[in-house]
């Protein structure tokens, strides 16, 4: 929004038309022009009360903008790599790190999620009638979504939310299948830096309300698969974070990637079959990030960077937390290390139902392998199978 700073809010309007032409003129169907008419009707509405509320911030807790955020961790990776595991793993460390909870990266302002939590201590007497239905949003909102990525608006998850309203998220592409005639929202790093500056202006800016409404004493613990896209913007705004790379075989990855980003599609265009031109676009954005990822990676110093193999993450997830606080010379107390032993203890016995292959989306290994042959060599992949 041009009148407003970017820091209350921004809105990619290119982006914007892009949708609307895409979804209601070039490919209209009835199904996708209702689905993207709801869409826009709940966009509009969630813009117009954020935006109301973080210029009420301007007013009344303007304090927010001398929050400082300090050394944050980013757990970064491509999506369906352990990073939901890792973060959740971490956030029991509730002395040391504040996180983001769903409800915060819809609602990125003090005064919502101030309001918020103050009604949910005063509900109880009456039966908690504003967290039921909380509940009752998140069985509709995410239902489907238990096998491939446990979701729910009061759980610990990314903040890739508060890249919603400036319609500037590869989370879009749940909605939008046409991902080859838009590319804005997949690569933040390759858009004009001016833009790109108003974008990390605004993601600071909600960083900031949100620890400022939640506690200031710890350190922000981030994890965004969607990330990669915008690492060196993220890098040159917090030039002290800590990043933590989850690499998985792509083989496992890109399917997976695949399969549960066209979800969504069987709803609004299922039309859009798995072996499709706009299924496997998902795949070469998967490849892409790998590509960008294992590049970028290479300019940080290695004091900054910590690489975890996935397999390393399932097979030993208390050693490898140990092993991230030790390189970032972190203290784990007594306390959370008991914690983190009795979780990793128990989900060591968990089994993804989320089921994949890459012949139902039309690829071979090759199309794989081919392209990010130095990164198979690197973490020799070639002995691993699907």
């Amino acid at each position: 929004m041009s009148f407003l700073h970017p820091s209350i809010m921004y809105v990619h309007f290119s982006t914007l038309r892009k949708i609307l032409y895409l979804q209601l003129i070039k490919h209209f169907s009835l199904r996708r022009g209702i689905f993207t008419l709801v869409f826009l009707l709940l966009y509009i509405l969630l813009l117009t009360l954020v935006t109301f509320c973080r210029v009420l911030d301007e007013i009344i807790f303007f304090n927010y903008r001398k929050t400082q955020i300090k050394e944050p961790v980013f757990i970064i990776a491509n999506p369906r790599s352990g990073t939901t595991y890792l973060h959740r793993l971490m956030c029991l460390d509730e002395e040391k790190f504040r996180y983001t909870l769903l409800y915060h990266t819809i609602f990125p302002s003090v005064t919502l999620i101030k309001l918020i939590e103050g009604i949910g201590k005063i509900e109880k007497p009456i039966g908690s009638p504003f967290k039921r239905f909380f509940k009752w949003i998140d069985k509709v909102a995410f239902k489907g979504w238990e096998n491939i990525h446990p979701m729910g608006l009061s759980q610990s998850e990314e903040d890739e939310g508060m890249f919603i309203f400036p319609l500037m998220t590869a989370g879009i592409y749940l909605l939008i299948p046409f991902i080859n005639e838009m590319d804005d929202a997949k690569f933040m790093d390759e858009m004009p830096l001016k833009t790109q500056e108003k974008l990390m202006d605004y993601y600071e800016s909600s960083l900031k309300r949100f620890i400022y409404a939640t506690g200031r004493d710890k350190i922000f613990l981030s994890k965004n698969v969607m990330s990669t896209g915008r690492f060196k913007a993220l890098i040159r705004r917090f030039p002290d974070a800590k990043i933590v790379y989850l690499v998985r075989n792509p083989y496992n990855v890109i399917p997976s990637f695949i399969s549960m980003f066209t979800a969504a599609w069987k709803a609004h265009s299922p039309e859009i079959g798995d072996n499709s031109d706009e299924a496997r676009a998902w795949g070469k954005l998967g490849i892409r990030f790998y590509q960008y990822f294992f590049e970028v990676k290479k300019q940080l110093p290695a004091s900054q960077i910590i690489t975890i193999p996935y397999t390393q993450l399932t097979q030993e997830p208390f050693q490898t937390v140990e092993r991230i606080y030790q390189h970032f010379d972190m203290e784990m107390t007594k306390a959370f290390k008991e914690k983190l032993l009795i979780i990793t203890s128990e989900t060591r016995k968990y089994k993804s139902k989320h089921a994949y292959s890459l012949e139902q989306y039309g690829l071979k290994l090759a199309d794989i392998h081919e392209p990010l042959a130095e990164l198979f060599e690197e973490f020799e992949f070639e002995k691993k199978t699907i």
